[in-house]
């Protein structure tokens, strides 16, 4: 609960998305300086990626955060990791619609998985447990052969990771330049 309600707030701070029941108050934020920052982030250029853990993470605070009605993150990137359940921890879930409403209002982030065929603690069989677990049309499971648990380090996983990113990613727009609160600085 703790670890994602950190993150939240982070992204909260640079997307600007917060309300009062988001932000702890415990924390001592102030949302009113967050809402009018300059330097606001739309959530579609926000990019999470994980390993083992830290995708775990990742992708529950992209299910956390569909759970509140926002827009989608841009995308994360789950290395050797994933959810391992089918619902929000009791912590998270207050006051959020269920899943299937979830999935027929509003969209999730999209996620890609990266797992290795030899990972013993994130086999590929929880991968598509993950993949089910979260939306399985938004969620894109690769699995290398060979791998066990560890970070990217071959060619074709980094690909995977660039097909995945330029699918995504937002184009710059130049004629937005210069124009204050388009453009991050």
């Amino acid at each position: 609960g703790n670890a994602l309600e950190a993150i939240n707030l982070l992204i909260c701070s640079l997307a600007g998305k917060c309300r009062e029941d988001d932000v702890a108050t415990q924390h001592g934020e102030n949302n009113e300086d967050i809402a009018k920052s300059d330097d606001l982030w739309i959530p579609e250029r926000i990019f999470l990626f994980g390993f083992s853990a830290g995708a775990c993470l990742a992708m529950e605070m992209c299910r956390m955060w569909s759970f509140k009605r926002r827009t989608p993150l841009g995308g994360a990137i789950c290395i050797s990791g994933g959810i391992k359940t089918r619902d929000l921890p009791l912590t998270a879930k207050e006051n959020y619609v269920s899943s299937d409403e979830r999935q027929k209002q509003h969209p999730l982030t999209d996620v890609l998985i990266i797992a290795g065929s030899n990972d013993v603690e994130y086999p590929p069989n929880e991968a598509m447990e993950s993949r089910k677990f979260y939306s399985s049309s938004n969620v894109k499971v690769h699995v290398q052969k060979g791998k066990g648990h560890e970070m990217i380090k071959s060619r074709v996983e980094m690909q995977v990771i660039m097909e995945f990113l330029s699918k995504r990613l937002a184009r710059r727009m130049v004629s937005m330049e210069g124009l204050k609160g388009c453009v991050p600085k």
